[in-house]
């Protein structure tokens, strides 16, 4: 299958090298593999020479090293390392949209990282802009789509917006919600035969926990509003974001969530909107900060139970490649944590021609995408010359965070130590 085809790397394979080892990762689908350098060399060398697979098998005199070399690059194809694989990766892609139709509230969380109610973000969409927007984010062939807000439920034209994208959408749309607005049967009844899935924030376990961020009354409306909805689907997830504040409340949190047999989703605090202001005076919760490690204890544990035989967790954040994040203005960002005008794509009701626009990725030239791209592990002044970059981060987010917080060299002593062990020779064992 591979002969015929040219060697080398897809734009969106990162290799590391320690000693006669390499890790071959992809940023794009966050798979990864342990090889050896002489191996990897061995392609470098062919993509050099512009040969294809057939070429560079057939310099390999040595039937057994021949195999061997044939074996790995289709591993590597299998796992999407090679550029003619990026087609593949793009077809397959299910791209997901996530969608404000407002930033107005019927709430003023205290937490809000958008600061929704305080018509703060500038004006929103008619209904007719509103159409427009959901026609042109078909162009992006979305695998999924979430509806939020503010509260989208708050607009009066909620209704005739979610029939315009289900007219033109068949895939899964998922449902943001504070869930204050379900109040009856009919409007449950609606929801569910409309929406796949729905996420209600809560952050409490009880009327006084959740009153103390979100307001009074608003336990007792969510709680009956996931009854309503379990009357016609199971589809239910319920939301916490987590602080130093309630981190002790979260086995009680899970607890209601399983007695009401919802999904609890934990979520990380965002120091933005009004949580900028609310940040200063909580301390973020780091479980660990205080632990002293017993490293000896996490070697033996590691080499034990053969972790050295699992891939590593790898960076493959999807901002601005199958993630998108499209605000109440039409303004298209790479996700929800970085929605400030410094990180903005483009205006999806202002390009000209926003089908090539899409489909061409032409908003990589942006000053956006620029911005973004700078928190990129492999483009961290102090991380990219390091081999275990993608390994210790998860998130662009969390890097912006580390850098604003000054924390990036905390984070670095804690993972080392542990990343350290997948790099060495576990054959002994």
């Amino acid at each position: 299958m591979l002969d015929e085809i040219k060697v080398e790397f897809s734009d969106f394979t990162k290799i590391y090298f320690k000693d006669n080892k390499c890790l071959v990762a992809s940023v794009s689908t966050g798979d990864c593999i342990f090889i050896s350098k002489e191996i990897v060399d061995i392609f470098k060398r062919g993509e050099s020479e512009r040969f294809t697979f057939r070429e560079l098998f057939d310099c390999v005199e040595d039937l057994d090293s021949r195999n061997l070399l044939r074996n790995m690059a289709e591993k590597l194809d299998n796992l999407n390392m090679w550029k003619y694989n990026e087609e593949n990766i793009t077809a397959l892609r299910q791209n997901k949209i996530s969608l404000d139709i407002t930033n107005d509230c019927n709430l003023r969380c205290t937490h809000c990282c958008v600061s929704a109610g305080e018509n703060g973000r500038g004006r929103e969409l008619t209904t007719e802009e509103l159409f427009t927007v959901i026609e042109r984010i078909m162009y992006f062939n979305p695998g999924e789509i979430s509806i939020s807000g503010g509260e989208p439920m708050f607009r009066k034209d909620f209704v005739a917006i979610t029939d315009k994208i289900r007219s033109l959408y068949s895939g899964n749309l998922t449902l943001m919600t504070n869930g204050t607005l379900i109040k009856d049967d009919e409007t449950a009844a609606y929801l569910a035969n409309n929406y796949d899935s729905f996420n209600l924030s809560l952050d409490g376990y009880d009327d006084e926990s959740c009153s103390a961020i979100r307001g009074k009354g608003v336990f007792c409306a969510v709680i009956k509003s996931i009854k309503l909805l379990q009357k016609y689907t199971q589809k239910v997830s319920l939301s916490m974001v987590r602080t130093s504040d309630n981190s002790s409340s979260t086995d009680k949190f899970k607890a209601l969530c399983e007695s009401f047999n919802v999904y609890p989703v934990i979520r990380v605090f965002e120091s933005v909107g009004r949580g900028e202001k609310l940040y200063k005076d909580l301390t973020l919760d780091r479980e660990n900060d205080e632990k002293s490690i017993d490293w000896k204890r996490v070697e033996e544990n590691f080499i034990c139970n053969k972790f050295y035989n699992h891939k590593p967790q790898i960076f493959a954040c999807q901002g601005a490649l199958s993630e998108f994040q499209i605000d109440q203005k039409g303004d298209v960002y790479p996700c929800p944590l970085f929605m400030e005008n410094e990180f903005k794509l483009f205006n999806i009701l202002e390009v000209s021609d926003p089908k090539d626009y899409i489909l061409s990725r032409r908003y990589v030239t942006s000053e956006g995408f620029k911005n973004f791209s700078k928190y990129m592990p492999y483009n961290i002044p102090k991380c990219k010359d390091c081999n275990k970059q993608l390994m210790c981060f998860s998130c662009a987010a969390g890097i912006r965070h580390h850098l604003y917080n000054n924390t990036l060299d905390k984070n670095c002593i804690e993972n080392s130590n542990y990343f350290d062990l997948y790099w060495r020779d576990y054959e002994f064992v």
